[in-house]
């Protein structure tokens, strides 16, 4: 009994000492999850984001330095440096897209932030650190005139090999409605453009170095152009070859869903029907515009075909389900390749969102050509082809 008047008061001190901790644990959690904590994660998250612009344009600056410098000789470290510098560009998208899919804390998220930010910021130290010691190298070897002569040479290469863009948009004018090869039209023009501004700033035969780099900037810009004219060109008439084809065997898919969708709604979204016949309207004007319309009709009957697959859901049979997915990836994989193209061959100084939609749909192309299962392929094939065109 003598020792009961101390049980009591010591019980009271550890219970209010869990209380305590157990107040400060939920305040603490609040605040890690609370919209200030959000916010500050979000903008750590767009700190990076600009970091990684910066990065992006540091590493392409670099790569087009050496091949300006005309440095195939050059020491060994300095295409080593290049390589890292391009592989922590590449790395540094995965990591930043990375961020705004975590499903962290946003007290952590903002931490992972700042780090990431702060390797971003090294990785164009590393950088800057390589282009001072290529500018020693150049000004060690070479001279204005071989850098210039080698420019030159880069550029009737690519007038050569690029072939005869103009005829193919010509011949496309001939067969298709306009709205069908403005794209390589486009292209065309900005590409012989782009030699124009190449040879202003080549116009001497020693063009300062500046120049000279400038010139190799708007030559591989013509590449890229001339490249997809003729990618753009290639779609179009492998389009022609399949549209009615497509078109003919999407609106029998269609009206196959159209029956499910009737016979078992519950299986299906609400408005199934609807945006199903919806779909077969679209199908019908785009046969109405062939021949003239092949590539507009392949993008209609991809769409269609995702629209089916969103609504019906897994109302489906397994098999069906399967046998669609490998009917839809053909053409759906062509849509997102040719938008990809575009997307590389016209972007110029794009935004650090636009890059990131970029490098989303080039990663997610190049899985749906290497996945073998027709499910994975034709999600990442989607998800390209939406990265590029839904902005």
């Amino acid at each position: 009994m003598s020792d009961a008047p101390w049980t009591l008061p010591a019980a009271i001190a550890l219970l209010a000492a869990l209380i305590i901790v157990g107040v400060v644990a939920v305040v603490v959690r609040v605040r890690r999850r609370s919209p200030r904590a959000a916010a500050a994660a979000a903008d750590a998250r767009a700190a990076a984001e600009a970091v990684l612009l910066r990065l992006d344009d540091a590493a392409n600056a670099l790569d087009v330095a050496l091949e300006a410098a005309a440095a195939d000789d050059a020491p060994a470290e300095l295409r080593r440096a290049r390589a890292a510098a391009l592989r922590g560009r590449d790395r540094g998208f995965e990591e930043v897209a990375a961020l705004a899919t975590s499903t962290r804390l946003p007290a952590q998220r903002r931490v992972d932030a700042v780090r990431l930010r702060d390797d971003l910021e090294r990785r164009i130290t590393d950088i800057d650190a390589t282009r001072a010691r290529l500018s020693e190298w150049t000004r060690a070897y070479g001279s204005p005139a071989s850098r210039t002569a080698a420019a030159r040479a880069r550029r009737e290469n690519i007038a050569r090999t690029s072939g005869d863009p103009a005829r193919l948009v010509t011949e496309a004018r001939a067969r298709f409605d306009d709205g069908e090869w403005t794209d390589a039209d486009r292209a065309d023009r900005e590409a012989r453009a782009a030699l124009v501004r190449a040879d202003a700033a080549l116009g001497t035969p020693d063009a300062a170095d500046a120049e000279v780099v400038e010139a190799t900037m708007l030559l591989r810009r013509a590449e890229r152009l001339f490249r997809a004219v003729e990618d753009a060109h290639r779609f179009l008439l492998q389009a022609a070859e399949n549209a009615a084809g497509e078109v003919s065997a999407a609106e029998a898919e269609i009206a196959t869903a159209v029956e499910i969708a009737q016979t078992r709604p519950d299986e299906c979204l609400p408005d199934a029907v609807e945006r199903l016949r919806e779909a077969g309207a679209e199908l019908r004007a785009a046969s109405a515009g062939l021949p003239r319309r092949p590539r507009t009709a392949i993008e209609v009957v991809a769409r269609a075909r995702e629209t089916r697959d969103e609504v019906l859901r897994q109302a489906p049979s397994a098999r069906r389900r399967l046998e669609a997915a490998r009917a839809a990836l053909p053409g759906t994989l062509a849509c997102a390749r040719s938008a990809v193209a575009a997307a590389e061959a016209f972007a110029n100084a794009p935004s650090i969102e636009q890059r990131l939609r970029l490098e989303l749909a080039r990663r997610e192309l190049a899985a749906a050509r290497s996945a073998a299962d027709p499910f994975q392929a034709l999600a990442s094939a989607r998800t390209a082809w939406h990265a590029v065109t839904d902005a």
